[in-house]
């Protein structure tokens, strides 16, 4: 097992691009929080490696694109996963033409029923973390979690529509109207979408209310 190079460091993990066994791979290693109790912060991490691990394969098994799993280290917090070639769709929604960014939000939105499905939130579907290959692919389920309540579900589509809003607004039309239909091969599209609604209703009422203050 070599790792080659860090290629992106948060609050939360540091990335590495490598090799494990011959096979070009992505080394996900959790960070120590020196705030915390060690005894704690050993218990923490290594629970979430766990749980990560165990909801990416379960999402597999559940039909859904994401990077196979290699090696799993809950010890030492890592996460060894096959590396995706292919490009980034929050890079590619510009060169898009309209019948293709419908084509695109119905990927997603078939990923995300799929994972809805199967009870996984996956915590921030945005198109950073969309990746076109083959086929599409999500990736880093660092904020993953099993549930089945429909609250947790428009949340996650919430965050789907956000991540387009604020950086795709020119595009979103077709890729939101393609959404809906790849959502609602899994899911009751119209019941999660008025959740949504309620959840930024709720949003703009805090909003509201500290711009009073």
């Amino acid at each position: 097992m070599e790792i080659l190079r860090e290629i992106k460091r948060g609050a939360e993990s540091v990335i590495y691009d490598g090799y494990f066994a011959g096979i070009h791979s992505i080394f996900k290693k959790r960070l120590s929080k020196p705030y915390r109790d060690p005894i704690v912060d050993k218990e923490i991490n290594s629970s979430r490696t766990k749980l990560e691990a165990r909801l990416m394969f379960n999402a597999l098994e559940n039909g859904v694109n994401v990077p196979a799993l290699l090696f799993v280290d809950p010890q030492n917090y890592l996460i060894v996963m096959e590396y995706i070639e292919g490009d980034l769709v929050k890079d590619l929604i510009p060169s898009l033409d309209t019948e293709k960014l419908r084509e695109l939000g119905e990927k997603i939105g078939e990923i995300l029923g799929k994972l809805h499905k199967a009870e996984i939130v996956h915590g921030d579907p945005t198109t950073s973390n969309l990746i076109l290959s083959d086929e599409l692919f999500i990736i880093d389920f660092g904020l993953s979690k099993k549930t089945n309540d429909i609250e947790d579900f428009a949340t996650d589509v919430h965050v789907f529509l956000r991540s387009l809003e604020s950086i795709h607004s020119k595009f979103e039309e077709p890729i939101i109207e393609g959404f809906k239909i790849g959502y609602g091969r899994y899911l009751d599209v119209k019941s999660v979408f008025e959740k949504v609604k309620e959840i930024r209703m709720r949003g703009r009422y805090v909003e509201e209310r500290r711009k009073k203050k």
